[in-house]
């Protein structure tokens, strides 16, 4: 018998070894939960107005106020727009950073954004960047 089978056998006899096996199995328990509630985060319509990048906007949602920790998360998947109560608005989010943001524990439900018809205008000077203002 060989050396690596025998201490895979004698591990879970020790104390240690069932605190390890213990762990490994909670740890694989929750990414299969993560990898089970993802898709249930993303609400319908989320990416169908992708600009010709691929890059869309997204409100999400959290159970709390985000603090700078999540704003400074969330910042790796998308241009922070700003906050309101409980929703984190995010621009310029592709496809896979929504699929790992779904990945997320504490984020609740991301959902299509609901842009102020103003915030465009209000960014945008006219004749600066022709054809980029929307009217």
């Amino acid at each position: 018998m060989s050396r690596t089978i025998r201490i895979l056998r004698e591990v879970p006899r020790t104390d240690g070894g069932r605190v390890l096996v213990l762990l490994l199995a909670l740890l694989l328990a929750y990414h299969l939960w993560i990898e089970v509630t993802a898709p249930g985060r993303i609400a319908e319509g989320v990416g169908q107005d992708a600009d010709r990048y691929g890059r869309f906007a997204v409100d999400v949602e959290l159970d709390f106020p985000p603090e700078r920790f999540h704003i400074l998360r969330l910042q790796a998947y998308g241009r922070v727009r700003g906050t309101t109560g409980t929703v984190l608005h995010l621009r310029a989010v592709t496809r896979a950073g929504v699929d790992a943001l779904a990945r997320t524990y504490w984020i609740e439900e991301i959902r299509p954004a609901v842009a102020p018809a103003t915030a465009w205008r209000r960014s945008c000077v006219p004749g600066a960047y022709p054809g980029r203002c929307r009217r």
